[in-house]
């Protein structure tokens, strides 16, 4: 566990399972896919709290990108927008030159193709996808887009 903005993926596996380590050095990481935490909606330590109390994490709240506490205005996007370029910057280290990512974001807010060229990357298709079932209070549809991104 560590901090996705400056992991060292390789070092990291390496003290876990020491062969698969070697192949990921040798190989490098295809791709990525992951639905980061979207802009002032959720605490995710707070939402996952039963977690720290049944496994032996630290719990690193000031590291979370985006939390609910920090609210959706311009700062908060701005430090939203550093954090998950910084991150993709980081993991770009350890990925294939010809990479596939696929971010699946509710990017209510268009900030994905600054991320994009903060991270020397491009958005080469989007995919939308509905969200019908919902477990929050606000019952509404709407809509997730799945970002395809690609070295620049």
């Amino acid at each position: 566990a560590g901090d996705s903005r400056t992991i060292d993926i390789f070092t990291e596996l390496e003290k876990r399972q020491p062969n698969f380590a070697a192949l990921a050095r040798k190989q490098k990481i295809k791709g990525i896919f992951s639905s980061p935490p979207y802009v002032g909606l959720i605490d995710y330590h707070e939402q996952h709290a039963y977690a720290y109390g049944l496994f032996p994490f630290d719990r690193k709240d000031e590291l979370e990108i985006g939390p609910l506490k920090k609210g959706q205005g311009r700062e908060a996007k701005q430090s939203y927008i550093q954090g998950i370029s910084d991150v993709l910057n980081n993991c770009k280290k350890f990925l294939v030159d010809d990479f596939d990512i696929f971010l699946v974001a509710n990017d209510k807010f268009n900030i994905y193709p600054t991320i994009a060229k903060n991270a020397g990357m491009q958005i080469v298709n989007q995919y939308k996808r509905p969200v019908l079932n919902r477990t929050e209070k606000d019952k509404g549809a709407y809509s997730e887009i799945i970002f395809h991104l690609k070295r620049k």
